[in-house]
């Protein structure tokens, strides 16, 4: 776990960001303001993803199975019945992110996690609320990726679409650079962001603790949904298939909390 700092930052995409950009992503536009102040306690994150290793300890013990996931084959996305966090369609090893979990999955990790260390320690484990994951993901810088504006930077930082992925799809738009994985990478094989977080914006979305809705503009008390009714989480963060423009601190999306895929992973926060 990383400690972090409490602190106060501008939560959001700004309009710069999306200058020259197709009309096709308004909605991403829409989804990622109006940016806004936030101020953000103390807390720690998870220096990585949670991997492969850490989450068969978990299904051993427990019996847990989660079948069926939507993973890529070929050229096109199908959901796959017998697909699951064990054979998400590609080869991976221990060390990599764990994927085809679920937001409810999650939740079923998190509980075993904590009534394992009961008696060990204070905190309890918990998944981020995506205002501490886009403050942990900026780390005190204000451009779109806390390396900067380049893209031929991203492999250096980032496992996300590049050269690589033209094995899957030779007009697919990539960045200009090669980071050597088709699929998913064992988490810390790129640079951290400066505050010591590996795979902030790619290799596998994250899981927010949040309820999804569209944009930022709050919902009046009486619509505001009991977290019981909420059949909907927050993502943030890039994937291994994530398009060039995704990879960026302000881009958030959703999915059902039943759903799985294989580009949706978690790491850990705890409260201090």
């Amino acid at each position: 776990m990383v400690v972090l700092p409490a602190g106060r930052y501008m939560m959001g995409a700004t309009k710069e960001e999306f200058e020259g950009q197709p009309g096709n992503f308004k909605s991403m536009y829409d989804a990622e303001t109006p940016r806004h102040p936030v101020q953000v306690k103390k807390f720690a994150l998870g220096r990585f993803l949670v991997t492969r290793k850490q989450f068969a300890v978990f299904a051993k013990e427990t019996g847990f199975n989660g079948e069926a996931c939507r993973t890529f084959k070929r050229t096109d996305w199908q959901d796959v019945p017998d697909a699951d966090w064990q054979n998400p369609g590609f080869p991976q090893t221990d060390d990599d992110p764990v994927v085809c979990v679920s937001w409810n999955d999650v939740q079923q990790y998190i509980e075993w996690l904590n009534e394992r260390l009961v008696g060990k320690t204070v905190h309890r484990y918990r998944l981020p609320t995506e205002q501490e994951w886009e403050y942990a993901a900026r780390a005190g810088t204000a451009t779109p990726m806390y390396w900067g504006n380049s893209r031929q930077e991203q492999c250096r930082y980032e496992n996300a679409r590049d050269e690589t992925a033209r094995a899957l799809d030779p007009d697919i738009p990539v960045a200009p650079c090669n980071d050597r994985f088709l699929w998913t990478s064992p988490v810390g094989s790129f640079q951290p962001n400066p505050w010591g977080l590996y795979d902030m914006l790619g290799n596998a979305t994250q899981w927010m603790s949040n309820c999804s809705w569209e944009d930022y503009t709050p919902l009046p008390p009486a619509l505001v949904p009991p977290k019981s009714a909420c059949r909907g989480h927050i993502l943030r963060g890039g994937s291994w298939a994530s398009i060039v423009y995704s990879v960026r601190a302000a881009v958030r999306g959703g999915a059902n909390s039943d759903r799985r895929n294989s580009t949706q992973g978690f790491r850990l926060a705890v409260d201090l």
